[in-house]
């Protein structure tokens, strides 16, 4: 019985450890990111890591029938400015990170 055991224990840590030794490397998303706005324009640009990522912002559309809505822009490479336009008062943004 004690052989058997020690027996499926190696079995269970064999295949514990091809799944480790398989898994796939960790995802990066951007570093250094940085998002700042001018009138109805919000830009963002990381410089490091790897991925994407995109400008948002939130606000009050000028169309009082829309309200508060989001936006967010195209993403971009690391590197590149990311922007949106946001069609009325802008009260938050930032930066989407994707990886």
């Amino acid at each position: 019985m004690r052989n058997r055991f020690a027996a499926v224990s190696a079995a269970v840590l064999f295949t514990a450890s091809l799944l480790v030794g398989s898994a796939s490397p960790a995802h990066a998303t951007p570093t250094g990111c940085t998002a700042w706005a001018s009138g109805y324009h919000v830009y963002s640009q990381c410089t490091g890591g790897t991925g994407t990522h995109a400008a948002w912002a939130y606000g009050k559309h000028m169309n009082p029938e829309i309200g508060y809505v989001s936006y967010v822009g195209q993403p971009v490479g690391v590197g590149e400015i990311a922007s949106v336009t946001f069609p009325g008062t802008v009260y938050r943004y930032g930066t989407s990170l994707y990886d």
